[in-house]
Protein backbone atom coordinates (compact mmCIF):
# COMPACT_ATOMS: atom_id res chain seq x y z
CA UNK A 1 0.00 0.00 0.00
CA UNK A 2 2.84 2.29 0.49
CA UNK A 3 3.44 2.51 -3.09
CA UNK A 4 0.26 3.44 -3.92
CA UNK A 5 0.28 6.51 -1.96
CA UNK A 6 3.66 7.32 -3.28
CA UNK A 7 2.36 7.69 -7.18
CA UNK A 8 -0.66 9.47 -6.42
CA UNK A 9 1.66 12.54 -4.57
CA UNK A 10 3.26 12.41 -7.43
CA UNK A 11 0.88 12.60 -10.03
CA UNK A 12 -1.04 15.22 -8.03
CA UNK A 13 0.88 18.70 -8.65
CA UNK A 14 0.48 21.77 -7.91
CA UNK A 15 0.01 24.81 -10.87
CA UNK A 16 3.65 25.62 -12.46
CA UNK A 17 5.09 29.11 -13.41
CA UNK A 18 4.47 27.71 -17.06
CA UNK A 19 0.97 26.73 -16.18
CA UNK A 20 0.63 30.48 -15.07
CA UNK A 21 2.18 32.10 -18.08
CA UNK A 22 0.36 30.23 -20.80
CA UNK A 23 -2.99 31.02 -18.79
CA UNK A 24 -2.02 34.80 -18.58
CA UNK A 25 -1.20 34.84 -22.26
CA UNK A 26 -4.22 33.43 -23.54
CA UNK A 27 -6.49 35.37 -21.04
CA UNK A 28 -4.90 38.61 -22.62
CA UNK A 29 -5.27 37.91 -26.19
CA UNK A 30 -8.59 37.13 -25.74
CA UNK A 31 -9.04 40.62 -23.74
CA UNK A 32 -7.03 42.22 -26.69
CA UNK A 33 -9.32 40.62 -28.90
CA UNK A 34 -12.54 41.76 -27.45
CA UNK A 35 -11.46 45.18 -27.42
CA UNK A 36 -10.12 45.41 -31.41
CA UNK A 37 -13.71 43.20 -32.12
CA UNK A 38 -16.51 45.33 -30.49
CA UNK A 39 -15.35 49.21 -31.84
CA UNK A 40 -15.61 47.69 -34.93
CA UNK A 41 -19.30 45.43 -34.86
CA UNK A 42 -20.27 49.07 -33.61
CA UNK A 43 -19.29 51.04 -36.48
CA UNK A 44 -21.72 51.23 -38.32
CA UNK A 45 -23.55 53.21 -35.46
CA UNK A 46 -21.36 55.76 -35.74
CA UNK A 47 -21.28 58.91 -37.35
CA UNK A 48 -17.95 58.97 -39.35
CA UNK A 49 -16.15 60.94 -41.92
CA UNK A 50 -17.05 58.49 -44.79
CA UNK A 51 -20.30 60.03 -45.40
CA UNK A 52 -18.66 63.34 -46.06
CA UNK A 53 -16.42 61.63 -48.45
CA UNK A 54 -19.37 60.91 -50.69
CA UNK A 55 -20.93 64.08 -50.70
CA UNK A 56 -17.84 65.97 -51.12
CA UNK A 57 -17.15 64.04 -54.47
CA UNK A 58 -21.02 64.49 -54.92
CA UNK A 59 -20.54 67.84 -54.45
CA UNK A 60 -17.74 68.30 -56.99
CA UNK A 61 -18.82 66.06 -59.67
CA UNK A 62 -22.21 67.91 -59.53
CA UNK A 63 -20.28 70.95 -59.78
CA UNK A 64 -18.08 70.16 -62.61
CA UNK A 65 -20.16 68.10 -65.13
CA UNK A 66 -23.51 69.98 -64.63
CA UNK A 67 -23.98 73.11 -62.66
CA UNK A 68 -21.23 75.34 -63.89
CA UNK A 69 -21.92 74.03 -67.33
CA UNK A 70 -23.28 71.74 -69.99
CA UNK A 71 -23.71 68.22 -69.15
CA UNK A 72 -22.67 67.18 -73.13
CA UNK A 73 -19.48 69.32 -71.91
CA UNK A 74 -18.18 68.62 -68.56
CA UNK A 75 -15.77 69.85 -67.15
CA UNK A 76 -15.74 72.57 -68.94
CA UNK A 77 -17.40 75.38 -67.29
CA UNK A 78 -19.51 78.28 -68.23
CA UNK A 79 -18.11 81.72 -67.77
CA UNK A 80 -21.51 83.03 -66.78
CA UNK A 81 -22.68 80.12 -64.84
CA UNK A 82 -19.40 80.18 -62.62
CA UNK A 83 -19.18 84.04 -62.05
CA UNK A 84 -22.93 83.57 -60.65
CA UNK A 85 -22.81 81.17 -58.42
CA UNK A 86 -19.63 82.65 -56.77
CA UNK A 87 -21.22 85.96 -56.94
CA UNK A 88 -24.48 85.92 -55.03
CA UNK A 89 -25.39 89.57 -56.20
CA UNK A 90 -25.20 88.65 -60.03
CA UNK A 91 -28.53 86.16 -60.82
CA UNK A 92 -27.30 83.40 -62.79
CA UNK A 93 -28.45 82.20 -66.06
CA UNK A 94 -31.52 80.27 -67.07
CA UNK A 95 -29.54 77.72 -68.34
CA UNK A 96 -27.75 76.95 -64.93
CA UNK A 97 -27.89 73.96 -63.31
CA UNK A 98 -28.23 75.57 -59.58
CA UNK A 99 -30.37 77.30 -57.88
CA UNK A 100 -31.24 78.62 -54.58
CA UNK A 101 -30.23 81.79 -51.97
CA UNK A 102 -27.91 80.12 -49.88
CA UNK A 103 -25.14 77.60 -50.63
CA UNK A 104 -26.29 75.24 -49.22
CA UNK A 105 -29.45 75.02 -51.54
CA UNK A 106 -27.91 75.17 -54.56
CA UNK A 107 -25.82 72.40 -53.64
CA UNK A 108 -28.16 70.00 -52.33
CA UNK A 109 -26.53 70.23 -48.68
CA UNK A 110 -28.23 69.72 -45.51
CA UNK A 111 -28.23 72.53 -42.56
CA UNK A 112 -25.40 70.92 -40.59
CA UNK A 113 -23.10 70.35 -43.21
CA UNK A 114 -20.69 73.24 -43.99
CA UNK A 115 -18.54 73.25 -47.57
CA UNK A 116 -16.21 76.02 -48.90
CA UNK A 117 -15.92 75.76 -52.89
CA UNK A 118 -12.28 77.43 -54.77
CA UNK A 119 -11.66 77.66 -57.85
CA UNK A 120 -7.75 77.66 -57.51
CA UNK A 121 -4.49 77.46 -59.89
CA UNK A 122 -2.85 73.80 -59.93
CA UNK A 123 0.26 75.43 -58.23
CA UNK A 124 3.57 74.20 -58.70
CA UNK A 125 3.37 70.42 -57.61
CA UNK A 126 -0.10 70.71 -59.47
CA UNK A 127 -2.10 69.77 -55.90
CA UNK A 128 -4.38 72.23 -56.42
CA UNK A 129 -3.81 73.86 -53.05
CA UNK A 130 -2.60 78.09 -54.18
CA UNK A 131 -5.06 80.81 -53.46
CA UNK A 132 -8.13 81.14 -54.90
CA UNK A 133 -8.25 82.72 -58.44
CA UNK A 134 -10.12 85.97 -59.51
CA UNK A 135 -12.44 86.57 -62.58
CA UNK A 136 -11.82 90.22 -64.00
CA UNK A 137 -14.55 90.63 -66.68
CA UNK A 138 -13.21 93.66 -68.23
CA UNK A 139 -10.19 91.51 -69.45
CA UNK A 140 -9.64 89.57 -73.16
CA UNK A 141 -11.10 86.17 -73.12
CA UNK A 142 -8.13 83.73 -71.84
CA UNK A 143 -6.68 86.44 -69.92
CA UNK A 144 -10.12 87.07 -66.99
CA UNK A 145 -8.37 84.91 -64.55
CA UNK A 146 -5.84 86.52 -62.18
CA UNK A 147 -3.88 85.37 -59.10
CA UNK A 148 -4.80 86.32 -55.82
CA UNK A 149 -2.47 89.17 -55.37
CA UNK A 150 -4.40 90.94 -58.44
CA UNK A 151 -8.01 91.14 -56.89
CA UNK A 152 -9.49 94.56 -56.17
CA UNK A 153 -13.09 95.49 -55.76
CA UNK A 154 -13.54 95.20 -59.41
CA UNK A 155 -13.08 91.31 -59.91
CA UNK A 156 -15.07 88.09 -58.22
CA UNK A 157 -13.01 85.94 -56.32
CA UNK A 158 -13.47 82.41 -57.28
CA UNK A 159 -14.33 81.24 -53.66
CA UNK A 160 -17.53 81.03 -51.47
CA UNK A 161 -18.07 79.15 -47.95
CA UNK A 162 -17.31 79.38 -44.77
CA UNK A 163 -13.71 78.84 -43.65
CA UNK A 164 -12.99 75.05 -41.66
CA UNK A 165 -11.36 75.99 -38.52
CA UNK A 166 -8.29 73.64 -37.63
CA UNK A 167 -9.10 71.84 -35.77
CA UNK A 168 -12.13 70.33 -37.29
CA UNK A 169 -11.73 67.34 -39.58
CA UNK A 170 -12.53 68.19 -43.36
CA UNK A 171 -12.96 66.16 -46.63
CA UNK A 172 -11.52 67.48 -49.93
CA UNK A 173 -12.36 66.48 -53.02
CA UNK A 174 -10.76 68.33 -56.42
CA UNK A 175 -11.25 67.93 -60.14
CA UNK A 176 -9.32 69.49 -63.10
CA UNK A 177 -11.83 71.52 -65.06
CA UNK A 178 -11.00 74.27 -67.38
CA UNK A 179 -12.32 77.84 -67.15
CA UNK A 180 -11.75 81.08 -69.83
CA UNK A 181 -9.46 78.32 -71.94
CA UNK A 182 -7.34 77.41 -69.00
CA UNK A 183 -7.25 74.35 -66.60
CA UNK A 184 -7.84 74.86 -63.00
CA UNK A 185 -8.78 73.30 -59.81
CA UNK A 186 -12.58 73.12 -58.50
CA UNK A 187 -11.68 72.64 -54.84
CA UNK A 188 -14.64 71.41 -52.79
CA UNK A 189 -13.81 71.35 -48.78
CA UNK A 190 -16.46 69.52 -46.78
CA UNK A 191 -17.15 69.18 -42.81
Amino acid sequence: MTSDRTVSRESARGQTTLDFTIGVVIFLTVLAGVFLFVPGTLQPFEEGGQEDLVTANRVADQLAEQSLGEPTTPHVLSDDCTVAFFNTSVTPPAECGYDGATLSERLGLGDRQFVNVTIREGGTDGSGTSEPLCWNGSELPGERLESADDCDSNTTTLAIGSTPVESQSTVTARRVVELDGQDVFLVVVLW
